[in-house]
Parts: C-alpha cells; structure tokens; sequence
C-alpha cells in the first residue's frame, strides 16, 4: 500500500496517509488544523521497523504526536 506525506500550507503539520486508490481521487485534510490547503511531499521509499527501544512507529513525528525519529545515517 503507497503511503504518501503531506504538509499543511497553514500550520506545517507533516502526515502521512495510506490509500489503494490513486491519489487524485483523494482528498486530506490536515490533522492538526483541518485545512484542506495541503501539498504532497516528495518522499523516499521507507520500511516499517523498529526503534533503539523495541517499540514501532509508523508516524516520523511531526503533529501526530510521536518523537521525532533519529536517523542513524545524520
């Protein structure tokens, strides 16, 4: 399943969203501020892993709450 990011032009909120259906046939609204007004980033493909700690993230920060995750190649 493609998972795509986005970011709200009115407060910055980062998110990701998952969808089956190409993506013009969505429309998301941002989570933190419920604006429409969103553009899609440009991302690298990922996997689904998990941290120093054991626990697993699907969110890599931003306004959904979670710490922002530590790259160890930064």
């Amino acid at each position: 399943m493609p998972i795509y990011e986005f970011r709200c032009l009115k407060c910055g909120c980062e998110f990701e969203r998952i969808t089956l259906k190409p993506l013009g046939e969505y429309k998301f609204d941002c989570p933190k501020c419920n604006s429409s007004e969103v553009e899609k980033l440009i991302s690298a493909p990922g996997s689904v892993g998990t941290g120093g700690n054991g626990t697993s993230h699907s969110c890599s920060g931003g306004c959904c709450g979670a710490p922002p995750s530590k790259s160890k190649f930064t």
